[in-house]
């Protein structure tokens, strides 16, 4: 089980995916420093989900490519955010 947590998620905050990656022994962690929620499109993340749907077995992903992300420019509707 591939799981994803953004630094300043609102929603679903990274203490509960820790929680959930105790209790599955399988599971991998990624965290996403200066991000929020809907990480599924974030830097290299497109690869390495596509790299973990072709190969789904318990190893672990080279998420090396997540540590350059920075702060996400904050935005309160879907025009983004301002300048």
């Amino acid at each position: 089980m591939l799981v994803l947590a953004g630094e300043h998620d609102p929603v679903t905050p990274p203490r509960y995916a820790q929680q959930i990656v105790q209790t599955l022994p399988h599971a991998q962690l990624l965290q996403f420093k200066g991000q929020g929620h809907g990480l599924l499109t974030v830097g290299c993340m497109p690869r390495l989900l596509d790299e973990f749907l072709r190969r789904p077995e318990a190893r672990r992903l080279d998420a090396h490519c997540l540590d350059v992300l920075g702060q996400s420019p904050f935005f309160v509707d879907a025009n983004g955010s301002n300048p």
